[in-house]
């Protein structure tokens, strides 16, 4: 049993196997403290009610690699498996219809070579994107269709809904119609939204309040170095930051707890990151295949 346990950690990132070993070394010499005496709550995390060893488990795409990804089937699959949400990504056609795709440009998704991959989404309209068959992937039955932010919120109707606002030329009008969808949106509360800056993210803030979680990669300006941006987004305060599971370090995730904030990273594949993630306290985990992780992190709890 060590030695199965010595390989899956001797696979990890050189990064990953140097934060595990300071956890646990942290480990060892908390445990007569933790023994004897009873941590206060926001020690024992600050930034959720839920223990941080069972981070949430959010389908990236709703399952890009089990799945035909940023289609409702993918994230109605991936809820049923058990994942505790699905994210997903915004963007305008010329049209003016927000729909759910992550690329800038047409044809990835529905299977094209890259060099036919030309159009631009903002230069279709969502009727024409609509017609175009997506390239299959796992058991999707080929009747999977580019959607609509309206039919996402009208058909998933369980799990947190983190989306992602894309930038592009026509991003403000995307904001726009993205805000008047949501106002319409009675379930506001498990949507978990992600601006691509912080500027944005005050202009969601004054358009919902406090109810609209807010979630922002502290990596967005990439004229300050990673920890200036991210002092700035805790200060901020949203509900969440999205980290790159590379950039992922114990001080990180204390320093966000300490200030109220959950840490989501992304995008983790691996069953032996997973569990370096859930050992480091991290609050969600997004991933191209839930169904692996899913199934990693219900064990881990029994």
């Amino acid at each position: 049993m060590h030695q199965r346990a010595e390989g899956l950690i001797m696979r990890l990132p050189l990064n990953i196997r140097h934060r595990l070993i300071r956890v646990a070394v942290l480990c060892a010499l908390l445990l007569p403290f933790l023994c004897a005496t009873v941590l206060p709550q926001s020690r024992i995390n600050s930034a959720s009610d839920r223990s941080p060893s069972r981070p949430l488990i959010i389908a990236h795409r709703g399952g890009a690699l089990e799945f035909t990804e940023n289609t409702i089937p993918a994230f109605e699959r991936a809820l049923r498996l058990g994942s505790d949400g699905i994210e997903t990504d915004l963007r305008l056609t010329r049209d003016g219809v927000v729909v759910i795709y992550h690329d800038d440009r047409f044809g990835r998704v529905e299977g094209l070579a890259p060099a036919q991959r030309t159009r631009r989404i903002s230069e279709m309209t969502y009727r024409e994107l609509r017609s175009q068959p997506l390239a299959r992937v796992g058991e999707d039955d080929g009747r999977s269709f580019v959607p609509t932010l309206g039919e996402l919120l009208g058909s998933v109707k369980t799990g947190l809904l983190n989306i992602e606002l894309k930038r592009g030329e026509d991003f403000d009008d995307l904001v726009d119609g993205t805000v008047k969808i949501l106002k319409r949106f009675a379930d506001l509360d498990r949507v978990v939204l992600e601006p691509p800056d912080l500027e944005t993210a005050k202009k969601l803030r004054s358009e919902f309040g406090p109810r609209l979680k807010l979630h922002i990669n502290p990596g967005y300006d990439r004229s300050v170095d990673y920890f200036s941006s991210l002092e700035r987004v805790l200060k901020f305060k949203p509900h969440s930051i999205s980290v790159n599971y590379k950039k992922v370090s114990l001080e990180l995730v204390e320093t966000a707890h300490n200030a109220g904030v959950e840490v989501w990273v992304w995008t983790v594949d691996s069953r032996e990151i997973a569990r370096a993630m859930q050992l480091l306290g991290v609050d969600a985990i997004k991933t191209d295949r839930p169904a692996s992780l899913i199934d990693l992190i219900r064990k881990s709890q029994r």
